[in-house]
């Protein structure tokens, strides 16, 4: 055999024919004997051969579709939830194009074990980890919790260190504006054929778009509206620099705007005027009189949001904000039922938000419990599923891992959450800093600072609910974000442009 046949494009060619060979026979042999475990391990095989020669954009793509358009839709009408495991398993399975990347590129080896950006994200999941060994650690909690905890951050990598090209990235941008168009169709059937339909005492809770759901109960609204936000400061952003035609900005607002109405999701739509604020901060001294036009007509749109919620959900009087006598008809008694420490709903054996924050520093802080104050009781530990209880779920006769912050502060303590908050409010931070360069191209700078207020977005939700742990697509959305972010920062780092 020449030395020309094998040279540095074929044999990765030969060695992938081999493998496909090889793995073909066994296939065959183990559907021959019809082992059900062997065939699921064989199925990962393939799925490891697809992520490692396959181009990276591919499976981040099939991640998306998965996370944004399919997984939804089965869990909630065929109750089909195992999808969510598939996308947190192939996003860990990035971490092999990662290595492989690491290995070609020995200066980007070099350069990622000095980098500063990944200091936070180690820290925090080190706290995850020695706050689990040092209570009692179960095997069930740590399957229960891997998918919360580690297993999407290989996908901010992969964003990160330049896997997926800069065009890859805006088509990601803009893809997010066709999800959040298709949210309106799901929502328009889910709130007539299903909320209307359902006797619930909070039936409106089932209008969840293609986000995950259950069709008898509630589901991720939160995380749609997280998703619905974006993109209409996206379509905004867009359109007011000439990249996006207005027709298509019209049809996108439009959409969002319905949509939010459909789903009862009252902080989301209050934090929209502050998304939209907080993005055009600096043109209120170069342009004042569009720039408060543009906030008031936000504001009038918020307040019809909400005024629709009166009319459309709370008429019948759904009970869903810890009612202690008469159900609130409007939206302030819901609000400040939701902010009222003492709300309670014993038909739905949930807490108020700040009810539990108030019940975790008591029985932490106050009690003098320094170890679970600071640490907490490690990862999974307020989580149940199928393959198990956490440490705390009987202890208590109402679900304490409804917000973010509560399960944060349970499973890892004061220092977890600092963690955490510190990792959304650095990457907004260098998401916004990084929007302020020319050597950026203007598309991308538009983009980093949709990005900044989006993550932003996600640190004001971390009270509300919690969607950055249990939620799939806005996992995505938050890792793509801070990948997006830590891309363009590195992109000015390497090229001298930033200290």
């Amino acid at each position: 055999i020449s030395s020309g046949f094998l040279n540095s494009k074929t044999v990765p060619i030969m060695l992938l024919l081999i493998s496909v060979l090889f793995l073909s026979v066994v296939s065959g042999v183990l559907a021959a004997f019809g082992n059900v475990v062997l065939l699921i391990v064989l199925l990962a095989l393939y799925g490891v051969v697809f992520v490692v020669t396959a181009p990276t954009a591919w499976t981040v793509w099939i991640i998306f579709a998965v996370v944004f358009l399919i997984s939804g839709p089965s869990a909630y009408f065929l109750r089909f939830t195992q999808l969510q495991w598939f996308t947190v398993l192939v996003s860990a399975a990035l971490t092999l194009p990662l290595i492989l990347h690491f290995l070609r590129d020995r200066k980007s080896i070099l350069y990622s074990s000095v980098s500063k950006d990944l200091l936070l994200p180690a820290i925090f999941l080190l706290i995850v980890i020695f706050s689990t060994i040092i209570d009692r650690p179960q095997f069930a909690d740590f399957v229960n919790a891997s998918r919360h905890y580690f297993l999407m951050w290989p996908l901010m990598l992969v964003f990160m260190f330049g896997l997926i090209s800069e065009k890859v990235t805006e088509r990601i941008w803009r893809a997010l504006l066709v999800v959040a168009v298709i949210q309106f169709p799901m929502a328009l059937y889910q709130y007539f054929f299903v909320s209307q339909k359902s006797t619930r005492l909070s039936p409106f809770d089932a209008v969840v778009g293609t986000f995950p759901g259950n069709i008898s109960g509630g589901g991720d609204s939160a995380g749609m509206a997280i998703l619905l936000l974006i993109a209409i400061m996206v379509t905004i952003a867009l359109w007011r620099e000439k990249k996006l035609r207005s027709m298509w900005a019209i049809v996108i607002g439009l959409a969002g705007i319905s949509t939010l109405a459909l789903a009862e999701v009252k902080l989301p739509v209050m934090l929209l005027p502050i998304a939209i604020g907080l993005y055009y901060r600096k043109e209120i001294i170069r342009r004042p009189v569009e720039s408060i036009i543009i906030v008031i007509a936000v504001v009038i749109i918020m307040s019809g949001i909400l005024l629709m919620y009166e009319k459309l959900h709370y008429a019948g009087g759904s009970m869903n904000t810890f009612s202690t006598n008469k159900p609130p008809l409007t939206v302030y008694e819901h609000i400040s039922r939701a902010l009222d420490p003492d709300s309670e709903s014993v038909q739905l054996g949930q807490k108020g938000r700040v009810s539990l924050v108030i019940n975790w520093w008591e029985m932490n802080v106050k009690s003098g419990d320094i170890q679970h104050s600071l640490f907490g009781y490690g990862m999974g530990a307020t989580h149940t599923s199928k393959i198990g209880t956490g440490e705390l779920v009987n202890q208590f006769p109402y679900q304490i891992n409804t917000t973010t912050t509560v399960v944060l502060l349970w499973e890892t303590g004061i220092l977890g959450h600092l963690a955490f908050f510190l990792i959304l409010l650095l990457g907004a931070r260098a998401s916004e800093q990084a929007a302020q360069h020319e050597a950026i191209p203007d598309i991308h700078r538009i983009l980093l600072r949709v990005g900044a207020v989006g993550l932003l977005i996600l640190i004001l939700m971390l009270p509300y609910k919690s969607v950055h742990l249990y939620s799939n697509p806005t996992q995505f959305l938050m890792m793509f974000m801070l990948g997006y972010a830590g891309y363009w920062t590195r992109f000015l780092k390497k090229n001298r442009l930033l200290i």
